[in-house]
């Protein structure tokens, strides 16, 4: 009986060891990692603002190994899913959110012996080559935790941050795929009508043409808010000529007006009129890198249904802002190749 009598105090001795061993070891943990990457803050922050976007890049949700319930809100604030794997369950709760710039977290976690709470962030900081994305999480394990990661040989470290750098460069991967998406439309005959527009015109290499064009539209735009005139239309680009041969064109930009605007001698803008015409129309819907092709299939088209180009110079009409597009693959951008139907 003694003998069993120290083998217990024994033991005890130990276990009350262990346990003021334990819990006298920091449990708090915080982990970062970050990334730079290729894509604006607007379009990162829908893909991780919304749990329902989630299993397009997070390397957790993506597991055959852990099952994932949408909540019936998967975005704003309380907005939630739930997982469960071999160990236990838990869940995200979305707890902060400051649009296109970060959100917060709270995660919980279940198992048979123990139970933990951590706060999960993302960060978005523009910078020039795209956004700085910081992932990180926090919290402190308990006694139980403390205990059950010695035993297993756990280190919460080694296991989160691989998988937030592979989260990371899957979100990187997979916006990079959405930016290039476009599509052309089949080309058709349309009927424009014209009208009046302010424009400034120049010649240019091809490789200037974006840096001219835009240099040209915020001047006429300047000279409109002076003149506190108002825009008819989405800005547009006219090709009077191309010389393929030294790679130049002349061309001018202009943004529809709804009435003739009379400029000063010395304004730095023209005022004319397009006159309607018949035209062959097709668009694109993607970054301006396809409009050649874009191009191409209009001019096939001509050339399949016999149609002669007309007198008036082929336009492009820009129908969105890229500054306010974030997603370049949703740029949208009218061809108008005007024409002569044959008899």
């Amino acid at each position: 009986m003694k003998v069993l009598k120290y083998l217990f105090l024994f033991i005890l001795v130990i276990i009350i060891g262990a346990a003021v061993y334990f819990s006298l070891q920091d449990g708090t943990y915080y982990i970062t990692e970050k990334k730079i990457i290729k894509a604006p803050p607007e379009m990162i922050y829908e893909e991780i603002s919304d749990f329902k976007n989630w299993n397009h890049w997070n390397p957790w949700t993506n597991s055959t190994e852990v099952t994932n319930t949408l909540g019936d809100i998967t975005t704003g604030i309380n907005g939630n899913y739930s997982f469960k794997d071999e160990y236990g369950n838990g869940s995200m709760t979305i707890t902060a959110l400051e649009p296109n710039k970060s959100m917060e977290s709270e995660m919980e976690y279940h198992t048979s012996i123990s139970d933990s709470k951590s706060v999960v962030t993302m960060t978005l900081n523009p910078v020039p080559e795209g956004t700085e994305v910081v992932w990180n999480i926090k919290g402190e394990d308990g006694l139980k935790n403390k205990v059950m990661n010695f035993i297993l040989g756990l280190d919460l470290e080694e296991e989160i941050r691989p998988m937030y750098k592979k989260g990371l460069n899957n979100i990187e991967e997979y916006l990079l795929v959405e930016m290039k998406k476009y599509e052309i439309s089949n080309p058709g005959l349309v009927d424009y009508g014209g009208g009046y527009i302010l424009y400034q015109t120049t010649s240019t290499s091809m490789d200037k043409f974006s840096g001219e064009m835009a240099i040209m539209l915020q001047d006429i735009m300047k000279y409109m808010k002076e003149e506190n005139i108002s825009m008819y239309g989405m800005p547009m680009s006219i090709y009077e000529k191309f010389d393929h041969n030294n790679n130049s064109v002349i061309f001018s930009a202009a943004i529809p007006v709804r009435d003739r605007v009379i400029p000063a001698t010395d304004a730095a803008v023209l005022c004319t009129y397009i006159e309607p015409t018949r035209a062959v129309k097709v668009t694109l819907k993607g970054t301006y890198d396809h409009l050649q092709e874009t191009w191409d299939k209009g001019q096939l088209f001509m050339a399949q249904q016999g149609y002669i180009p007309g007198l008036q110079a082929p336009f492009e009409v820009y129908k969105t802002d890229p500054a306010l597009t974030p997603n370049p693959a949703d740029n949208i951008t009218e061809i108008y190749l005007p024409v002569v139907e044959n008899d």
